[in-house]
C-alpha cells in the first residue's frame, strides 16, 4: 500500500529537470537538428560529380602548395588527408550519409530520453557519442584520417558525455 502512495505521490508531482539539464538538452537538440537538417539536404542533392571533385582537388592542391612554400607542413599534411578522407566518403556517399542519419537519429532518441529525465538517455547519448567518432572509420582508410579530426570529436563528445552525467543522480 504504501508503495502505491509514492507511485501516486511521484504521479501528482513530478520530478523537475535541472536548469542546466535542460541547457544541455536544448543545445544538443539545436546541433543534432541543424545536423539531421544539413544531412538530408546533402542526401537529396547527392554527391560530388567527378567535375566538382576535380575542381575541389584543384583548389585543396593550390593552397597545400601555398602552406608547402610558407614551411606550414603539417597543415599541408591536414589538407591532403581531408582530400583523401572527402574523395572516399563521396565514393561511399549514400552509405556514409545514411549511417550518419541513423547515428544523429540515435542521439536525438537519447537526448528525448534525457530530456524526459530518464537515465536509458545517457546510454544512448554515450553510444551516439562513439559512434558519431567511429562513423568516419567504416569509409575511409585510417591513415587518411587527420587526428585533429578524431581528438577534436573526442573532445567534444567527451565534454556532453561529462556534463549530462553530471546529472546522472536527477534521472530515472
Amino acid at each position: 500500500m504504501e508503495s502505491q502512495d509514492n507511485i501516486h505521490s511521484v504521479e501528482n508531482h513530478p520530478i523537475k529537470r535541472p536548469n542546466f539539464l535542460t541547457v544541455l538538452c536544448i543545445l544538443s537538440f539545436v546541433y543534432i537538428g541543424f545536423s539531421l537538417f544539413f544531412s538530408f539536404l546533402s542526401l537529396i542533392n547527392g554527391p560530388m560529380s567527378e567535375e566538382q571533385l576535380l575542381e575541389q582537388k584543384v583548389e585543396l592542391s593550390k593552397s597545400v602548395d601555398e602552406m608547402r612554400s610558407l614551411e606550414m607542413e603539417s597543415l599541408a599534411v591536414l589538407m591532403e588527408k581531408i582530400t583523401r578522407m572527402s574523395e572516399a566518403l563521396n565514393e561511399r556517399f549514400y552509405e556514409s550519409s545514411l549511417l550518419s542519419i541513423a547515428v544523429f537519429f540515435i542521439g536525438l532518441i537519447g537526448v528525448l530520453f534525457l530530456w524526459k529525465s530518464r537515465k536509458v538517455g545517457i546510454h544512448l547519448y554515450i553510444i551516439y557519442s562513439l559512434l558519431s567518432v567511429l562513423e568516419v572509420y567504416f569509409f575511409v582508410n585510417p591513415q587518411d584520417i587527420p587526428t585533429v579530426v578524431i581528438i577534436w570529436n573526442l573532445l567534444f563528445s567527451g565534454l556532453f558525455v561529462f556534463l549530462y552525467s553530471r546529472n546522472f543522480k536527477s534521472l530515472h
